[in-house]
């Protein structure tokens, strides 16, 4: 009998136990995939040719703070800003707290501003025309019924307003479409004019401009009442994942805590494995299996149970892929679309299952003589 077809039947020789095994094997990669994923996600955001560009204008004290919309026309007036765009968080829900979804308050230069947007120019002059406009992103409109003309109400939880507000049109966007857009100057009205905008947008004429724009912008409003803080987009979405707290250091920990628990779970089935087959080790032995060959046997079963847990992470992994991540995370996570090297990574996680499990079993069971051998199984 050739090996690999010995370590295969060895391998499901208790099926229960073996399923089992895999399960929690798999599960555990799962898992794994998920946090690496996530962590990729949150510190690696979506980078383009556009978002180079882009950059955040923000007060330097707090992201919460408000910057008077009078920076709008300055901005403008800097070297190299082809482009300014407000862009308000308002918090609302539609007419049950559980419905809440993102929505801000811009204004039509947010279309220029991401051009990745996919919208009519029929949606765009709606906007830019009518007062209570709104563009919604498909899925919202799905969510909720919603068609094109319909009128809604967004109740305030941050800004105790609410406001009437009219679909004019949808949007598609490959990270997302479950946000909501609507006019600024509405907004700002309906607040009883405070003039203030949570961040500005800004684009850049080239990337080479970018450090020089930073330097103007934040150097036009030092020592003022509002000073503010220019950085990239990257920059500015690392920032709400720093106010979560040391993300790295939580995935971290559960990944790890996740691994260790399921190598026990892996070092106790194989250990029990072994022990039952202390008659087969002595019967190898006596037709001339080396000690190597024990040692190969036993690590192949281990390392063969992990590489079969790893394919059940995977499939875990490619069904939530095909999920509605971007619903089941509120909108916190668009797309679940784990990389090549997070595989990788599951992948070697799940052959160091197989070998630290198997490895002290099959160093045992390869030293065991026959003689020993049977006199255990007394």
């Amino acid at each position: 009998m050739n090996l690999p077809l010995l370590i295969i039947r060895n391998v499901f020789r208790n099926k229960r136990r073996t399923a089992l095994t895999i399960v929690s094997i798999g599960f555990s990669l799962f898992l794994l995939i998920a946090l690496l994923t996530f962590l990729d996600i949150l510190t690696n955001p979506p980078a383009g040719e556009q978002s180079a560009l882009r950059l955040a204008v923000r007060r330097s004290t707090s992201i919460t703070e408000m910057v008077p919309i009078s920076y709008e026309a300055k901005l403008m007036k800097v070297p190299h800003v082809v482009l300014v765009a407000p862009l308000q968080f308002a918090g609302g829900v539609y007419k049950d707290p559980k419905n809440f979804f993102a929505n801000f308050a811009t204004d039509s230069h947010i279309w220029a501003m991401f051009p990745e947007f996919t919208l009519s120019d029929a949606t765009k002059k709606a906007f830019a025309s009518e007062r209570i406009a709104a563009v919604a992103g498909e899925d919202l409109m799905r969510k909720f019924g919603w068609k094109v003309g319909d009128r809604i109400t967004l109740t305030g939880t941050i800004f105790p307003i609410d406001l009437e507000l009219k679909i004019v049109g949808t949007y598609r966007y490959q990270l997302g479409n479950d946000t909501l857009y609507f006019r600024y100057d509405y907004f700002n009205e309906a607040l009883g004019r405070p003039d203030g905008v949570g961040a500005f947008w800004i684009k850049a004429d080239r990337t080479e401009s970018i450090p020089e724009i930073i330097d103007t912008v934040d150097g036009m409003f030092r020592n003022s009442a509002a000073e503010t803080k220019t950085e990239t987009e990257k920059a500015f979405v690392l920032n709400f994942v720093a106010m979560l707290g040391n993300v790295k250091m939580m995935v971290g920990s559960i990944a790890t805590v996740v691994m260790f628990t399921m190598l026990l779970v892996a070092a106790g089935t194989m250990a029990m494995t072994i022990r039952e087959r202390l008659r087969e080790v002595a019967i190898l032995k006596t037709l001339g299996y080396t000690p190597p060959l024990v040692l190969f046997l036993i690590l192949g079963e281990s390392i063969s149970i992990s590489l079969l847990g790893f394919a059940v992470g995977c499939l875990l992994a490619f069904a939530l892929s095909h999920s509605d991540v971007y619903a089941l995370t509120q909108g916190f996570i668009p797309v679940f679309l784990p990389p090549l090297r997070i595989y990788a990574a599951a992948l070697a996680a799940g052959v160091g299952i197989g070998v630290f499990s198997g490895i002290a079993p099959a160093i045992q069971a390869s030293r065991l003589t026959i003689t020993e051998a049977m006199r255990r199984l007394e």
